[in-house]
């Protein structure tokens, strides 16, 4: 048996109901790995979605992660890369689908956990965009920073936050809070989050597709036509939302 058989049968067998097994260490042993692996597990997903956790109760935390392992066995020798499909379990998991903005939250905090470890970037080098002949400035690309993301959120997310860190005890209503594009970024060590106007969701946005500028520029307009892009293209360079641009 080559060792690429032998992992995905270790794999299989780790993940089975069943602690007998004939796989390639005794099966007495067996259980020892599989708790081992389900501890930390569900410790990596306490430790990356803590506000759903909090919304939702400790006990019924347990219940629903242990319920997400059995359907999304890790797959990566890296635990950073567990628990990506975790907001689309929410969305189809029967308990809670009377809560459906739990979803939008699990985005948020899965976004939060992968900019952690995004990496870094120097600023936006001039010389490079002052290369650029000006007749071809409409096919550039700008580029957003590797930690960064731009989200669109239906449900009043800062509401959420600020109750899940005890911030606020005032009653949210979920349907009347309103929804809010965010700029999420990592600047230095802490991750923070940028309300963004329509239009400037937009034309980031687009960024974030690699579009070029005159695409994302359009589209942005549409939303609003005094979007001004040249009071707004500086401050991103300056605070490094966008680090690069290519042609």
């Amino acid at each position: 048996m080559s060792l690429q058989n032998e992992q995905a049968e270790f794999a299989e067998v780790l993940f089975a109901e069943d602690e007998h097994t004939d796989s390639v260490i005794p099966s007495q042993n067996m259980i020892i790995y599989r708790n081992n692996m389900m501890t930390n597990l569900k410790q990596t997903l306490h430790n990356t979605y803590p506000m759903i956790a909090k919304l939702v109760g400790e006990d019924f935390f347990r219940v629903a992660i242990k319920e997400y392992i059995h359907l999304y066995p890790s797959r990566s020798g890296n635990l950073h890369d567990y628990g990506e499909y975790f907001s689309d379990f929410l969305a189809e998991y029967p308990p809670v689908k009377n809560l459906p903005y739990l979803v939008e939250v699990a985005k948020l905090e899965w976004a939060c956990h992968q900019l952690h470890f995004a990496s870094d970037h120097a600023a936006l080098d001039m010389k490079s965009l002052a290369a650029i002949a000006p007749e071809q400035y409409d096919q550039i690309h700008f580029v957003l920073h590797p930690a960064s993301r731009i989200i669109k959120f239906h449900y009043p997310i800062l509401q959420i936050i600020d109750l899940c860190k005890g911030a606020t005890n005032a009653q949210i209503d979920i349907n009347e809070g309103g929804g809010v594009n965010l700029l999420i970024i990592r600047r230095h060590l802490d991750i923070m989050l940028q309300p963004l106007s329509p239009a400037d969701f937009t034309f980031l946005c687009a960024l974030q597709h690699h579009n070029s500028l005159s695409e994302a520029l359009e589209e942005a307009l549409r939303v609003d036509a005094e979007f001004n892009l040249e009071a707004r293209l500086p401050a991103w360079i300056q605070d490094k939302t966008i680090v690069d641009v290519t042609r």
